[in-house]
């Protein structure tokens, strides 16, 4: 989001849809959390007029400010607020057994504080310490606010709202830099198992612990990041935690495993069922990490290297995420044009490139043909940062000695960064890569050998990173994409 003065269309926008996020939902839990929702609000305040600033900023309320926040996680006047802190972070809860708000205030440990509010503390010292052992930064300080500047997360009941977790920023913007903020965070007091079925409620804390301390840590960074790299990363963070709960998976059916033909940077539209599609992209910084696998604390450095490219507060600013990516992958001997490739192809067969791939569902061909002597031919239109691949099978008597898949392709022009790569599959069952090299036209020839081959998959990609930015889109950097529907061709035959 660009730092001059906020549209009032666009800080109205923003009130809505945090209304709309902390809505109460009767039909379960809701697709995302209202993290996001949050950040737009708290990023564009000050362009409201008084009245519906005043509104803004008790949907920005904390718990602990009672009647003063109207998304009903105000705790009332009887609740008897308490709170225990470590060196870094502190948890509030409310005390009085009478509360909707209070966690189960047993304390079988005798200290004095519930055993529910120990384990809550615990898990979170857990999540900060394997944060800063990665090298990430600490979330910031918010002066005064909660009772002092430590990170303040407060337990509430929100499951009956559809809400694991959500972070939000009340702070003033910090000195340090114009994008950077401080956060707070809810949580969900219990993790009732009524409310949220798919996980144990030990594991639902877990995962929405590591998931919305990691909002906080990112807006230590840049708070206004892209939405699709906050909550890819965050949802990638979940795993590399607690790498036995998978509750990130549900999202991959509607990511670029399943949906390769849309952008990687979508952040979905509004509507409940495409809201997930933002956490989806997960995958990719999971593919990331694993050909990256420099780690530091059990993480891959690549993610953090990432947000520290995207940091608003350092000497070499990025604009938008795919500048940060594209800057850490060349630091690496890549490109983001070679590095989507790979991944599209790879997704083709998670199974076989994922350490935990056989639970992964897999990205289907756009097309299967048959190949014989006689040219076979397909065309296709991508949109920037998407995929599709074209299977091909050889006659039964083409897969002798002898035999080559000669390919001609014909994609748009090199500075739309178009990329291709053409795996075979041997009968035994291995996998062999090509780059197709092209040149500035687009165009590139390749043949491979048939013998003892089962298919051929061309993977075609438009790995275009060209956006006119702050046009109030969903993509990148709300930019409008310059090499989006680019059309794909490809020419296939067999020959000796």
């Amino acid at each position: 989001m660009p730092t001059e003065a906020v549209p009032l269309r666009r800080a109205r926008a923003a009130l809505a849809g945090a209304r709309r996020a902390l809505a109460p939902e009767s039909s379960g839990l809701r697709a995302g959390d209202a993290t996001i929702a949050l950040r737009d609000l708290a990023l564009t305040l000050d362009a409201l007029p008084a009245g519906e600033r005043a509104a803004a900023r008790r949907l920005l309320a904390r718990p602990t400010d009672g009647r003063a926040d109207p998304a009903g996680h105000g705790w009332g006047p009887r609740a008897a607020p308490r709170v225990r802190c470590t060196a870094v972070l502190c948890v509030h809860w409310a005390s009085n057994p009478a509360s909707a708000d209070s966690p189960d205030l047993a304390d079988l440990s005798g200290n004095g504080v519930p055993d529910q509010v120990d384990l809550v503390l615990d898990t979170l010292v857990s999540v900060h310490a394997r944060l800063r052992s990665a090298g990430y930064r600490a979330p910031l300080g918010d002066g005064p606010l909660g009772g002092d500047a430590r990170t303040d997360i407060y337990l509430a009941d929100i499951g009956d709202q559809g809400l694991y977790g959500y972070c939000a920023s009340d702070a003033p913007v910090p000195v340090i830099g114009a994008n950077a903020r401080a956060a707070y965070c809810v949580l969900d007091d219990d993790y009732d198992g009524t409310q949220f079925p798919g996980n144990t409620p030990l594991e639902n804390l877990q995962v929405t612990a590591a998931h919305e301390y990691f909002h906080a840590v990112q807006f230590a960074y840049d708070a206004t990041q892209d939405a699709w790299l906050m909550e890819a990363t965050a949802a990638w963070v979940e795993d590399e935690l607690f790498d036995d709960v998978d509750d990130n998976r549900q999202y991959l059916h509607r990511s670029p495993l399943r949906q390769p033909r849309r952008s990687l940077d979508d952040r979905g539209r509004a509507d409940r069922a495409d809201a997930l599609r933002v956490y989806g992209s997960w995958i990719f910084f999971r593919w990331l990490g694993e050909r990256l696998p420099t780690a530091q604390g059990g993480l891959a450095t690549v993610v953090r290297d990432i947000w520290e490219a995207a940091d608003s507060t350092g000497p070499h600013v990025q604009d938008h995420s795919l500048a940060a990516i594209s800057t850490v992958l060349r630091a690496r001997g890549t490109t983001l044009p070679a590095a989507l490739a790979g991944f599209a192809a790879d997704n083709l067969a998670p199974a076989a490139s994922y350490d935990e791939g056989r639970g992964y569902p897999a990205a289907r061909p756009v097309a299967a043909l048959g190949v014989g002597r006689a040219a076979v031919r397909h065309r296709v239109r991508l949109d920037h940062l998407a995929s599709a691949s074209v299977r091909l099978t050889p006659a039964t008597t083409l897969r002798g000695r002898g035999w080559r898949l000669r390919l001609r392709l014909d994609l748009p022009p090199r500075a739309s960064a178009p990329a291709a790569v053409v795996t075979t599959l041997a009968a035994d069952g291995t996998r062999t890569r090509h780059r197709v090299a092209l040149d500035r036209t687009g165009a590139g020839r390749i043949a491979v050998p048939l013998a003892g081959v089962r298919h051929v998959d061309v993977t075609l990609v438009n790995a275009s990173t060209r956006l006119t930015c702050w046009r109030g889109s969903r993509f990148s950097c709300a930019g409008t994409p310059t090499d989006d529907a680019r059309r794909f061709s490809l020419v296939a035959r067999a020959v000796r």
